[in-house]
């Protein structure tokens, strides 16, 4: 009953701003006696994949909590490991509005956000905040406005400043919704990687 309630008026809400709203309170409500509404105590159903302890398989994807605002609000739910971002370098708006639409007949969402976040400073302070002892990962991206051929320094200097706050990074090379993104060849896809995993961090000296 009461998720009913909450969806009908969630649902007359434009949908980018009912998903911010969504974030704010969360983050607001999180360690207050209003945290009941969402708080899981769930059994441990622990897996390991490439040397990662997961609390249990199920976890949050990217693009919902962006900022990292929310780690520890949806640490609550239960998620075994959260990933937050796509994060940039510099701050940015994203693609213009609307942008997030629903599908209501097929209970979905289609997404255009086009990496709109706070930049990869604003994301590390918060996850330096958070308090949830899953695995987070962190989902990394280049800027709308740098050129497909400088887009590895973009990646470097997330991964430079992520790096000692994720349990994994994830790099987001193919972005339809990023310009030139989604026409990086596979040469240039391969070369990002090859050349964040060359690099000092990646191999641990």
């Amino acid at each position: 009953m009461m998720y009913r309630l909450a969806r009908s008026a969630i649902f007359q809400l434009d949908p980018e701003h009912a998903h911010d709203l969504a974030i704010k309170n969360l983050s607001r409500f999180t360690g207050t006696p209003l945290d009941l509404f969402y708080r899981q105590n769930l059994p441990p159903r622990p897996v390991q994949v490439m040397g990662l302890h997961f609390k249990n398989p199920v976890g949050l994807a990217a693009g919902l909590d962006k900022n990292g605002e929310c780690i520890d609000a949806f640490g609550a739910m239960g998620f075994g490991f959260i990933e937050v971002g796509t994060v940039t370098p510099r701050p940015q708006d994203g693609n213009d509005k609307p942008r997030l639409f629903r599908v209501i007949p097929g209970e979905g969402i289609i997404n255009r956000m086009g990496f709109n976040n706070h930049g990869v400073d604003a994301l590390v302070e918060n996850v330096k905040k958070a308090k949830y002892e899953g695995v987070i990962g962190i989902n990394i991206g280049k800027n709308k406005d740098t050129p497909l051929e400088n887009g590895k320094d973009d990646y470097l200097i997330c991964m430079d400043k992520v790096y000692d706050h994720a349990g994994y990074i994830a790099v987001n090379i193919s972005s339809p919704n990023t310009p030139g993104c989604v026409h990086c060849n596979m040469v240039m896809r391969w070369t990002i990687c090859w050349l964040i995993k060359s690099t000092p961090k990646s191999t641990g000296r």
